[in-house]
Order: C-alpha cells, then structure tokens, then sequence
C-alpha cells in the first residue's frame, strides 16, 4: 500500500523526481488518515506498526526506482573498457618492458624521460602519469628514443 502511495504521492517513476524524507513522511500520514477515514481494524487503535516496518516499506517503494536509476547509469559491458583502452598506466608501460630489470627501476626510469618531454603521448591527468597506447608503445620499440 505504502509503494502505491508513493508513487501517486510523489509522481515516482525511472528519472522522476526525488523522494525525500519529508515526501516520505506526508505519505505515511496520507496513509494513516486514510486508514482513519475508512475505519481500518487499525483505526482507533492508534498505528501498531513498528518504525523498522515503514522503512522496509519505504525500502521496498524506493528498489525498483533504484534499480531503474542504476541501470541508466551503468555503462554497457565493455564501454568503461574502450573509453580508456586507448591510454595505458605506469604499471602497464612498466609491463611491457623487459623483465631484465625491476618495475621499480623501470618505474624511475620512465619518471625521468617524462620530465625531460622524452615519452610521446605522455598526459598527465589528477597527477598521475597516462601514456597514449600507440605513441608510447612504438617509442618503446623504436629503443626510446628522444623524441626532441
């Protein structure tokens, strides 16, 4: 009963408006006065619920709202892939390097050819190093290579 009020209440559908606390509350006491009006087995007696019943009511009225909303939302499978995919972090430049030596050693190596402007497609985005897949990748083939 609370999920139909509250989607009357409230006009609730995938991408309505917000359900707030106060939505909430006018709805349970939209439904109290309606129990009082009909004169339901409750009426006179004064609620006999229990407040975790009106929220796992309230959480029931909110899952499929929630569910819709979250759908919308999620990328398709692979799209969170292919916006990326075409950028590579340190660790994975680092991964395709040689074994002869430790990531570490790779790590500061990279670090020091970034700051001299030696790595192609190097970005540099919330502080962190990206790499741009083909421009980094065939620096390293080429023998990296100052590109100055």
């Amino acid at each position: 009963m609370l999920h139909d009020l509250v989607k009357r209440r409230s006009g609730i559908q995938a991408g309505g408006d917000q359900l707030t606390l106060a939505d909430w509350e006018r709805t349970l006491n939209e439904e109290r006065q309606l129990e009082v009006e009909s004169g339901s087995s409750l009426a006179g007696q004064g609620d006999t619920r229990r407040p975790l019943e009106e929220v796992a009511e309230l959480a029931d009225a909110l899952v499929p709202r929630l569910v819709d909303q979250l759908a919308a939302r999620a990328p398709a499978p692979g799209e969170a892939e292919l916006t990326t995919a075409h950028l590579l972090t340190l660790d994975q430049l680092v991964g395709a390097l040689p074994n002869a030596k430790k990531p570490e050693t790779w790590k500061r190596w990279l670090y020091e050819r970034t700051r001299r402007g030696e790595v192609p497609g190097c970005v540099k985005l919330g502080g962190m190093l990206f790499f741009e897949r083909e421009p980094a990748l065939a620096w390293l083939r080429a023998g990296a290579t100052a590109t100055r």
